[in-house]
């Protein structure tokens, strides 16, 4: 049958916003963050303008770094903003253990918290990688937050009137040692659906700090045939070294 069943947009909403959620909880997020426009927008264009900064985005990879058959796009903040939402989609979730709820929930940021952020999506089949590039804003301890979420959480029950059960592992990815600290984690959610049948998801985070940037990648594949997908884990950490090295060259 060729008709995907109806749970598994939330399935993909819920690998999402796992993978999210990890990213915005060691960014130290904040309450209902607004996207950076109006007089916030004016405030922090005056200020990099005083201090002679180069554009945030020209640290970011460029489409040449995703490959030949990646469509590549940039991420606009009204984009980085719905992205940030997706945690709020997980009202309905049940999570067990009860210390695992951070790691799985997270908090939606406040944008206006960083003096600059700018992102850019790659897709590629299923598969869609998205680096955002944040400079100023709550990024100390960041690295430490997210390298400790498999001690904290190795593995969570989640359950939800519309997705039924799922279990999402989370599992330590090796980089190297890059900028002023760095971590990526695997988050694998597996999701039986009513058809007897089951999704599993794999969404794969990784953060370097450098000064008072962030630099965060994830990547994150499912098929909705509903066959197993495996990400490349050396893949995506030689990707975040390199663009490690791109905001690097670019303003140091």
């Amino acid at each position: 049958m060729s008709t995907t069943p109806r749970p598994f947009g939330r399935v993909r909403l819920l690998a999402a916003g796992v993978a999210c959620a990890a990213v915005l909880t060691a960014c130290g997020g904040g309450d209902d963050g607004d996207a950076d426009t109006g007089a916030d927008a004016g405030a922090k264009e005056a200020t990099a303008s005083e201090q002679a900064e180069p554009d945030l985005a020209s640290g970011l990879l460029t489409a040449d770094d995703f490959g030949p058959d990646a469509v590549v796009a940039a991420v606009s903040p009204e984009d980085l903003e719905a992205g940030a939402g997706i945690a709020a989609e997980l009202d309905d979730v049940q999570i067990t253990p009860e210390s695992c709820s951070g790691a799985v929930e997270g908090t939606q940021p406040d944008l206006a918290d960083f003096d600059d952020v700018a992102a850019v999506s790659a897709t590629e089949g299923t598969t869609v990688t998205v680096e955002m590039l944040t400079r100023g804003g709550p990024v100390e301890g960041a690295i430490d937050q997210l390298a400790g979420a498999v001690e904290r959480c190795p593995q969570a029950q989640v359950s939800s009137p519309e997705i039924g059960e799922a279990t999402v592992t989370f599992e330590e990815v090796p980089v190297g040692d890059l900028g002023d600290g760095s971590a990526a984690l695997l988050y694998t959610t597996l999701v039986g659906l009513p058809d007897g049948t089951s999704v599993s998801v794999p969404a794969l985070v990784g953060a370097v700090q450098d000064g008072d940037r962030l630099v965060i990648l994830t990547t994150l594949s499912v098929d909705p045939t509903g066959a197993g997908v495996e990400l490349d884990l050396a893949a995506f950490a030689a990707l975040l070294e390199q663009a490690y090295q791109a905001q690097a060259a670019a303003f140091d």
